[in-house]
């Protein structure tokens, strides 16, 4: 790695009972650090104290919720909080004990794994690629995890500002944005940057790589749209877009993309750059996420201020279901596709979302999306005419954190699994 590069990578690994030991804790201090750090490094052993006190009896009690043989796990939740502490959580399906079960009388359970102060500053930002878990704060660093060995893997130094958004792109590049208005990009193999671009005049809100890996686009508190060529790594273009775009998304097949912007949403075509869609409420919107259902085609999913999660159609613009059942603003959520029968081909698409106030909920969105049908059915059958969509208001499970979440990440934990070396291939389809 080059010498002008801050990055500095150190291999730990993470105790099983999830909380880092303090001769742990006494490593991570060797890490380069920003003077934003050193300032609060002297809160930092009464929260470590804090966390400990309260979660490791918690821990070991959760871990005996099930015996191995009647525990299937299907996915893990990765969550940073404003606290400093990174969740790792676990999903997996409980099989009644009774023979003949059906799919529907399985309960999903959540059990966390791992619980730790992973930074000196508020988690922004969290990301997976493949085995790699990275995740970005307000202390200026990457912290690396491998998911597989489930160890740290280090961290990098390089923006000198919060990290505020990270991608990868598959298993072998990541893109980094920072409040310093630069981007990074990172060759998963030796964690080398390769590239740092000074691409807007002010913070770097969020990046969004093409499903082909060879464009993205960010957006900035520079009012601007920035499109970025990755197989040469320069930028191409900057668009004014009059407002501050907050987060920036693709569709699932690259042809349209989404742009966040306080209380509305743009959906604009890529061939002509025209805005196809617009989603605008009362309260602000705080994320949003795609999904390709294979009969409705593409779906935008939001949340926001108002508590609640809203399901758009990007054909016609309307708003398909509601989703009710936060206490409080959601700050985050992602989608995840499996199968609860390991001898079933059928994919089930599970929604999680996290709020201000700690709470992850996991729901079936299949489940929500046919609500709306029901909710239809019974209209038609009173000759009235829907007015308004129907709300879900019931999760398959909930896990509160106590803690102010403020990001969110899905891995699966059968494909963690399944990688091996050949992760390290040079093969990457576009990026650089």
């Amino acid at each position: 790695m080059p010498a002008n590069h801050k990055s500095q990578l150190k291999k730990r690994k993470l105790s099983n009972n999830s909380i880092i030991s303090k001769k742990d804790k006494a490593q991570t201090k060797k890490f380069p650090v920003s003077k934003k750090a050193k300032r609060e490094k002297a809160n930092d052993e009464a929260v470590n104290n804090s966390i400990d006190n309260d979660n490791s009896k918690k821990t070991r009690k959760l871990g005996t919720i099930c015996s191995p043989t009647l525990r299937r796990e299907s996915f893990r939740i990765i969550a940073g909080s404003y606290e400093r502490i990174l969740y790792g959580i676990d999903a997996y399906w409980i099989k009644p004990e009774e023979e003949g079960f059906e799919n529907e009388n399985q309960k999903l359970k959540l059990e966390p794994i791992f619980i730790f102060p992973a930074h000196s500053g508020c988690i922004k930002t969290v990301a997976v690629g493949g085995r790699y878990l990275a995740s970005g704060s307000s202390d200026e660093l990457i912290k690396l995890y491998d998911l597989k060995k489930r160890k740290e893997y280090g961290s990098l130094w390089h923006h000198q500002g919060s990290i505020t958004s990270l991608q990868f792109y598959n298993e072998t590049h990541m893109l980094s944005g920072s409040e310093d208005g630069t981007v990074c990009i990172w060759r998963t193999k030796d964690w080398e940057c390769l590239i740092t671009k000074k691409g807007h005049k002010g913070r770097v809100n969020s990046l969004a790589i093409h499903p082909s890996g060879k464009i993205a686009l960010s957006v900035s508190k520079d009012k601007t749209v920035g499109l970025w060529n990755l197989m040469t790594g320069r930028k191409a273009t900057a668009r004014g877009i009059g407002r501050e775009g907050e987060i920036i998304s693709w569709n699932t097949i690259g042809d349209q993309y989404a742009i966040l912007i306080a209380n509305v949403i743009e959906i604009y075509n890529v061939a002509d750059a025209k805005i196809v869609h617009k989603f605008q409420q009362r309260s602000r919107f705080i994320c949003m996420k795609y999904y390709s259902h294979s009969e409705l085609g593409e779906l935008l999913i939001t949340g926001g201020e108002d508590k609640i999660i809203n399901i758009y159609n990007t054909k016609d613009g309307t708003c398909m279901v509601t989703i009710s059942g936060h206490q409080n603003r959601i700050k985050a959520i992602d989608i995840i596709n499996f199968s609860p029968n390991e001898n079933s081909c059928t994919q089930l698409p599970l929604l999680v979302s996290v709020s201000s106030d700690g709470v992850i909920n996991v729901w079936n969105l299949e489940k929500a999306l046919k609500s709306r049908a029901e909710s239809s059915k019974d209209q038609d059958d009173e000759k009235k005419v829907l007015v308004q969509s129907p709300t879900f208001q019931t999760p398959l499970a909930s896990y509160a954190t106590k803690s102010r979440l403020t990001c969110l990440v899905l891995s699966d934990v059968h494909f963690i699994k399944s990688i091996n070396d050949a992760h390290d291939s040079e093969e990457n389809g576009g990026i650089l």
